[in-house]
């Protein structure tokens, strides 16, 4: 499948950043203005402070009853002709609004709050301080201030807005348009070349995760060998090794599934023919008995039902062991861990088998080490290790040859090995031979074996966390050989 030029993942983490720097960067744009119309207007305060304490020194006409309101218009008409950005305001000491020059319809607050122009009076001026903008019921502007002293008494106070509407209106218009001409064209710049560096920062980060899900879809579409190669580091580097490590084991299942598959289909087609096998014998001599009738004599009649009832044996111990190693491979059985001597066990067994191997002219001898610790295991599992083995051993030695039995101290662990001078197994057999159904084809007495002794033996084995051992040369005799742990007393 083709890589694609952009993942979805890209796509959502562009559009994620490309939206974050629109909020930022509108962010930014409303900071920066506000912050720029503070600081102009602190400009402004500073330098403009004392202009209400010039008016109030020098321009403010006095009749002999007092201020001449006239004449105080008059005067505060002159100064905004000079400055027009001024608004002056002369109040009485409540804060009521004495005189202004303005038509009456412009004035919307009466009345002051004199606070500000306490505070600004007190710091002359050197600190950012709003008052109230008497044209506005909820505005705020920069002023100056000053006391208005007459006969040596404080009769007022001059207070003259320093950005006043003309003002507002002029500086609206230029900053809109310097605005437009700088501050945006800048911040826009800014944006894009922003952009342009973060998608591609974007699209270097995301490059390996296209190559993870290309790596993913291919296994997915049946790829077993499909592995993530990253030569980065970080996270993606984590989650590809994370991904050709589960890949690896779910590929090993795959190969297990298959392998058991496999084997189900041969343990099929060997237990049908072994189970056939005596099944046909039985069938067919008893049908012959029954065919016959009285006609059979008794030597041939005892002679069918010999071959019946030994075939019948070797039924019932195949269907048996498969159903204990069926058993063992599905862990159905656990353990039962007692101490016990394991020499003592050996013992028992092996006088079970002096006459089977008389019979065969076999000689068996035990060397068993009599003070040795008891072992910790299951005596039933491992009476059934012993058993098999033996058997195993019996039935592959031929006649005038010797087994030997031999338990020893190994460290911690009691070692037991069983050897034998039979026909032994060839190198390249020997990894199977613990396998199920395999028997060596040229011995004659493999008619009465199953071929699941050792595969029990292995299993068993397992279940107490240890391993069989073999060593054998063709023709020269086999010794397997397991240990079990010695019992340690508190």
């Amino acid at each position: 499948m083709k890589m694609k030029k952009f993942s979805n993942l890209y796509w959502r983490i562009s559009l994620a950043f490309f939206f974050t720097l629109l909020v930022v960067g509108g962010s930014y744009i409303y900071i920066t203005i506000q912050s720029s119309g503070k600081y102009v207007q602190q400009v402004n305060q500073q330098l403009n402070r004392n202009i209400a304490k010039d008016i109030a020194k020098s321009t403010i006409p006095l009749k002999d009853t007092g201020m001449d309101k006239k004449a105080i218009e008059d005067m505060i008409h002159s100064v905004m002709v000079i400055n027009p950005s001024l608004e002056v305001y002369l109040l009485d000491t409540t804060g009521k609004i004495v005189a202004f020059y303005a038509p009456q319809k412009k004035i919307v607050r009466k009345t002051l709050n004199l606070q500000p122009i306490f505070q600004f009076i007190k710091t002359d001026g050197k600190n950012y301080i709003k008052g109230d903008d008497p044209r506005h019921n909820d505005g705020q502007k920069i002023f100056s201030a000053a006391p208005v002293i007459s006969n040596g008494m404080r009769t007022g106070y001059i207070y003259a807005i320093l950005a006043g509407q003309e003002y507002d209106a002029v500086s609206g218009a230029l900053s809109k348009n310097y605005l437009w001409q700088v501050g945006l064209r800048s911040i826009a710049i800014t944006f894009f070349v922003t952009l342009f560096i973060g998608l591609l920062l974007i699209w270097i980060i995301t490059r390996n995760y296209d190559k993870v899900i290309d790596v993913m879809e291919k296994f997915r579409q049946g790829d077993t060998t499909a592995r993530v190669r990253l030569h980065s580091t970080g996270d993606i580097k984590q989650i590809g090794d994370m991904f050709n490590e589960m890949a690896d084991i779910l590929t090993e299942n795959i190969e297990k599934l298959k392998a058991v598959e496999n084997l189900r289909r041969e343990l099929i087609a060997n237990v049908s023919h072994d189970l056939r096998t005596p099944i046909s014998i039985i069938h067919g001599y008893i049908e012959t008995l029954q065919i016959k009738g009285e006609q059979i004599s008794s030597e041939d009649r005892h002679h069918y039902l010999t071959i019946v009832i030994e075939s019948t044996e070797k039924l019932q111990k195949l269907v048996n062991e498969l159903f204990e190693l069926s058993r063992l491979e599905a862990r159905q059985v656990q353990p039962k861990k007692e101490p016990f001597s394991i020499s003592e066990l050996v013992s028992d067994i092996t006088s079970n088998y002096f006459v089977i191997a008389k019979e065969k002219d076999i000689t068996i001898k035990a060397e068993l080490v009599q003070d040795l610790p008891p072992v910790l295991a299951d005596i039933s599992l491992i009476e059934r290790v012993m058993q098999n083995l033996l058997d195993n051993a019996v039935k592959f030695t031929p006649k005038g040859g010797r087994i030997l039995i031999r338990t020893s101290r190994a460290g911690q662990h009691i070692s037991v090995s069983v050897s034998d001078t039979g026909i032994g197994v060839n190198e390249s057999d020997q990894s199977k031979i613990f396998d199920r159904y395999y028997r060596v084809n040229d011995f004659v007495d493999m008619k009465n074996s199953t071929g699941l002794g050792l595969a029990i033996v292995k299993k068993i084995l397992e279940l107490h966390h240890t391993s069989l051992e073999l060593q054998s040369q063709k023709d020269a005799g086999s010794k397997f050989t397991f240990q079990l742990p010695a019992f340690a007393k508190n």
